[in-house]
């Protein structure tokens, strides 16, 4: 009796674990949040950085910083698991942890910390071993596990060593087709088939290959279920964003954000919009296929894109008055999914001055459930 007794409790913890633990993913959204991101990792690596940046986006009335920490190229923190970040090169790390110091800063001032991590972004030759002859160009080899794993250990030591309060997944696609001799090795042993063959189908009917959507589709989302299961092993309160372009993505990049969210697999939908039009319909639409439609938070640009500049590199940061006024149209519209903005290198003085008399004027409403 006692044996049988013990046994269905094990089952109903089991089964708890398994429906509780999506509930619970699915419940959490970026409700609440006004969170920035920057790309560049010399805007924060050195205390003088980092403690300007935090003093400017904290007097903007952001609450949320997400610091690129793997581009693709390095740790911005020591780990034991790859070198550090070749942009910091010349940065003095004797005794100083980047990103301790960071996190202690912006806690010491109210302000989350959910470190970016760019997962398949290759830069250079870094890693070889996880690109071979064969894989697109600017990436790593998602069909790779030994990769995959890799992704996985980086991302834990970040969560189990520093007391972050999420983790943002960028480049969760493959990027490309892969035709390396392990990529060609590994679609015949699954689906017995000839990658080269149905790669060159795939780009004559634009996707119309079953096989090899799959083959993409698949591994992007192992690589995803790797990572989340490592984080919430150790941390399961904590949000998981990933930066995503729903119903945009092509079937070659295997993104398959929605079936994500409505599985529990991450947190929050990130999506970017960086048009100045941020396409509110389209929004709608990728809501109505979500399980909850707050899990989606647009992401806009504060800096000009190719369609408004002169030159390739004419960069500029947008007026304030069109920055002010979308951020008030999305709390207003969609007033449980939070504001993201990329990113914090262009925030100008002006921008910041129309939040401070605008959106972020006054506190968080009540109706606003944080998370």
């Amino acid at each position: 009796m006692r044996l049988l007794l013990a046994l269905f409790v094990n089952l109903v913890l089991f089964g708890c674990l398994i429906y509780c633990g999506d509930a619970y993913a699915a419940a959490k959204t970026f409700a609440g949040k006004r969170i920035i991101f920057e790309e560049g990792v010399l805007e924060w690596t050195s205390k003088e950085g980092a403690d300007r940046l935090l003093t400017r986006i904290k007097s903007a009335g952001f609450n949320a910083f997400s610091p690129i920490v793997w581009h693709g190229r390095g740790t911005a923190w020591p780990s034991k698991y790859a070198e550090w970040d070749s942009w910091l090169q010349d940065q003095p790390k004797e005794g100083f942890d980047p990103l301790k110091y960071l996190i202690a800063r912006a806690h010491e001032m109210e302000i989350e910390v959910h470190p970016w991590f760019c997962l398949t972004l290759r830069e250079g030759t870094f890693l070889p071993q996880f690109a071979p002859p064969g894989t697109p160009d600017n990436a790593f080899d998602v069909h790779m596990p030994e990769f995959r794993r890799l992704m996985a250990n980086l991302i834990a030591e970040v969560t189990t060593r520093y007391d972050v309060d999420g983790i943002n997944l960028d480049y969760v696609r493959a990027i490309g087709l892969c035709t390396s001799d392990f990529c060609q090795n590994d679609y015949k042993s699954r689906y017995g088939r000839n990658l080269l063959l149905d790669t060159a189908e795939f780009k004559l009917t634009f996707g119309r290959v079953p096989t090899l959507v799959e083959y993409q589709a698949v591994d992007v989302t192992a690589m995803v279920q790797e990572v989340t299961q490592r984080i919430r092993a150790f941390k399961p309160s904590i949000p998981i964003s990933a930066d995503v372009i729903p119903l945009i993505a092509g079937t070659d990049q295997g993104q398959n954000s929605i079936d994500w969210a409505n599985r529990g697999l991450v947190d929050v939908l990130c999506r970017m919009a960086h048009y100045r039009d941020i396409d509110a319909n389209l929004n709608n639409k990728i809501r109505g296929l979500l399980k909850n439609p707050d899990v989606l938070t647009v992401v806009i640009s504060n800096v000009s894109i190719w369609d408004e500049m002169k030159t390739k590199t004419d960069y500029f940061s947008r007026d304030g008055k069109w920055f002010a006024d979308t951020i008030t149209a999305i709390q207003k519209q969609w007033p449980q999914t939070g504001i993201g903005v990329y990113m914090y290198r262009w925030l100008s003085d002006e921008q910041i001055a129309a939040l401070q008399a605008g959106p972020f004027k006054l506190a968080i409403p009540k109706n606003v459930t944080v998370n």
